[in-house]
């Protein structure tokens, strides 16, 4: 029985989406990929749907995307995914649920391997073309990790110059990206480099309880002091925050096996700019 009404959603869009596929001749085969295929999904994660379309109708079905959702049960709201080379839909469906559907052609289903696939629909055993072992590549996630360490670094007075404009809306979506978004995915990083490509609003479960612990008490510790105003307690959460991203970011560099790309000695100087200026009035 689902334990939540998002998860009894899905089901149906579920249902829905083997129905259509075993019913559409264009169709040869459809599967899971992400949470649901892996095995580690929960009430409310969303789908991560492929289908894989007869080569002479891919341009026909793709075209139709709109009336696939529609076939569906309809999207509230869907667009086509911005990500170049993609072809994809993110939709917003009835009761919920989100749905992510992928278009392939048949003939380029087992042109790269892949983490884990749940096979819903194959006609004529095409899925068996469907390859596994997909790894992440370290020196890819590296390049871009080590570049976000030094991109949040060298923004590191935004908040300081934030508060001294008396913007306090701002400073509040900054202190909670940092630790929420930059942090936590620094943590996630650390414990296994392929959790960087993880949905970053979904990144508390592949936490351990420490730091998830970690990031709660930098949470409310920071809303208390934006929801007091108070400024000098504030600084000792951005200094606490400061410290937390240096420790996380030498974890996740030490994981992908790479130097930090910030000295010790600039890392000091940052701190102490940050200290020595912040606004406590």
């Amino acid at each position: 029985m689902a334990s939540h009404p998002f998860e009894s959603a899905r089901e149906a869009t579920l249902s829905a989406l083997a129905g259509y596929a075993e019913a559409e001749s264009r169709i040869e085969a459809l599967w899971l990929q992400g949470s649901l295929a892996a095995g580690g999904a929960d009430p409310f994660s969303d789908i991560d749907a492929y289908l894989a379309i007869r080569d002479g109708d891919y341009d026909a079905v793709w075209e139709d995307r709109e009336g696939v959702l529609a076939g569906l049960g309809g999207a509230l709201v869907w667009a086509t995914a911005a990500a170049t080379g993609m072809a994809a839909v993110h939709a917003l469906m009835p009761g919920g649920v989100r749905l992510d559907l992928f278009f392939e052609k048949a003939s380029a289903m087992g042109a790269a391997p892949r983490p884990a696939v749940k096979v819903l629909v194959d006609k004529g055993g095409v899925a068996d073309r469907l390859q596994l072992g997909w790894e992440v590549s370290k020196p890819a996630v590296a390049r871009i990790v080590t570049t976000i360490i030094r991109m949040t670094r060298q923004g590191a007075t935004w908040p300081l110059r934030v508060l001294g404009r008396g913007q306090w809306g701002t400073l509040a979506k900054i202190e909670l990206d940092l630790i929420n978004a930059q942090l936590a995915q620094l943590m996630a990083v650390r414990r296994d480099p392929a959790n960087f490509y993880k949905n970053p609003n979904a990144l508390a479960p592949l936490l351990s309880d420490a730091e998830r612990a970690q990031l709660d008490e930098l949470t409310a510790a920071a809303l208390d002091a934006l929801a007091a105003r108070d400024a000098a307690a504030l600084k000792d959460v951005q200094l606490r925050i400061h410290d937390a991203l240096v420790e996380a970011g030498r974890g996740a560099c030490a994981t992908l096996g790479v130097a930090y790309p910030i000295d010790a000695a600039s890392e000091r100087a940052v701190r102490e700019l940050i200290e020595a200026n912040w606004p406590t009035g």
